[in-house]
């Protein structure tokens, strides 16, 4: 049998290599990573189920394993405890002690039930403890329940409000984020949707978007964009109305919860700081920053914060640039938001939950315009990435920067195409 060869005489064997140095096998994946034609509606209705049910089923199986000692790792809302405690210290008359480690790893060990409990700090403001106050109301596994049910309704009614429609729920209960946040029983879903819904609201009503992205201080890392942002772009009002939420916070918690509340998180804040971000006692591998990469691969903390200033700089242009220029709203808040994951130093996988509203927005540009080259493939790199940050991470590979870079130039491009249409439609 004699098989015809169109490859040159002296071409490599294994299909020649062609004129733009691919072989044939690479050709046809960077024609689909191009095209995204492999991305059908078909594949998006089938497969987000299948994801949802192995999540169900790693569910079932650490339910399973919960309680007993040595799996500690790896139970069921593991990084709720604080939130719990937290609550119950404060209802019981002592909520400075919850910035004291001693006492919130005996309370936390005593709701886990065993002494070798894996120990969560509490490292937040006492703004967020206000948020969190009622969850000690409830036994501990039903107040879990409450509460990654309620966060998850509030995740889901933003994008819903993005991106209506069943298919955009399913993948959006499938997004590995959202797994990531009800497993562990973090606080993703809350940051998404003050972010999400300060945005949609911003033009609208800006008054209940201020006050939404000012709440959103209980994660102080999240707020080096926005205020820059809304004072470069003239929303003064939106601007005023976080300050006066930021403000009123402060001073309500530490009428509630006394001064001394305020004094020990002030205190525990730069020893806080040491330890995640000079000591890393998280683990480098667990942040998802440009800076966690950087210390991941051995930089000093210098050298580290130089190339998060720099990455944060450029990133800060890039989207005032966005902000300022006649695109449709969906891609300013994208290259916000996209732009606060980037920008900050601390960042850990869960905070992805906030990739989906991003993630939203361009596909609803590429749903009711089309789908732009390279488009699909990056919006599914940044859909699977909390699914791989961690492992890959772990392994030496820091993903998750080089995905938001991504997503960051995707949206530009597509800004820079919409402002391009916009300009001629005005000179015709």
């Amino acid at each position: 049998m004699k098989f015809e060869s169109n490859a040159a005489p002296n071409a490599p064997i294994g299909g020649g290599v062609l004129e733009n140095g691919a072989t044939p096998a690479g050709r046809i994946i960077l024609k689909g990573l191009r095209d995204g034609a492999w991305i059908t509606s078909a594949r998006l209705s089938v497969y987000p189920k299948l994801l949802i049910a192995a999540y169900l089923f790693m569910t079932v199986c650490v339910l399973l394993n919960d309680g007993r000692p040595g799996t500690d790792d790896t139970r069921l809302g593991m990084d709720f405890a604080p939130f719990y405690v937290a609550s119950s210290l404060a209802l019981r008359g002592h909520p400075p002690l919850i910035y004291d480690d001693a006492s919130q790893r005996t309370a936390e060990r005593k709701v886990a039930g065993y002494q070798g409990a894996a120990y969560e700090t509490w490292d937040y403001p006492p703004t967020f403890l206000l948020m969190v106050l009622p969850l000690s109301l409830l036994s501990y596994h039903w107040s879990l329940v409450a509460w990654i049910l309620f966060t998850l309704t509030a995740y889901l009614s933003v994008l819903w409000i993005i991106v209506p429609g069943q298919s955009a729920m399913w993948l959006s209960i499938a997004f590995p984020a959202a797994f990531v946040n009800m497993r562990d029983g973090q606080n993703g879903f809350v940051s998404l949707s003050l972010m999400g819904g300060g945005l949609l609201l911003l033009e609208r009503q800006p008054v209940l978007a201020g006050l939404l992205l000012g709440l959103l201080s209980y994660k102080p890392q999240f707020g080096i964009l926005i205020p820059i942002v809304l004072i470069a772009t003239g929303h003064w009002r939106a601007f005023a109305s976080a300050t006066v939420t930021i403000l009123g916070l402060a001073a309500l918690t530490a009428f509630v919860f006394g001064w001394d509340t305020w004094r020990a998180f002030l205190i525990s804040t730069p020893i806080t700081s040491h330890r995640l971000l000079v000591e890393g006692s998280i683990g480098f591998g667990k942040m998802q920053s440009v800076f966690g990469a950087a210390r991941l691969w051995g930089a000093s903390l210098a050298t580290s914060y130089m190339l998060q200033g720099t990455v944060g700089l450029t990133t800060l242009a890039t989207v005032l640039w966005v902000w300022r220029e006649s695109v449709p709203f969906g891609m300013k808040a994208a290259a916000l938001v996209t732009g606060t994951l980037l920008v900050t130093p601390y960042m850990v996988d869960y905070d992805l939950a906030l990739l989906a509203a991003p993630i939203a927005w361009l596909a609803y540009e590429g749903m009711h315009s089309e789908f732009l080259p390279w488009e699909k493939s990056i919006l599914f790199s940044a859909w699977i990435c909390p699914l791989l940050a961690r492992p890959c991470s772990l392994a030496g590979v820091p993903l998750t920067p080089l995905v938001l870079a991504m997503m960051l130039i995707a949206i530009v491009r597509r800004s820079l195409l919409a402002s391009a249409t916009g300009s001629a439609e005005a000179v015709g």
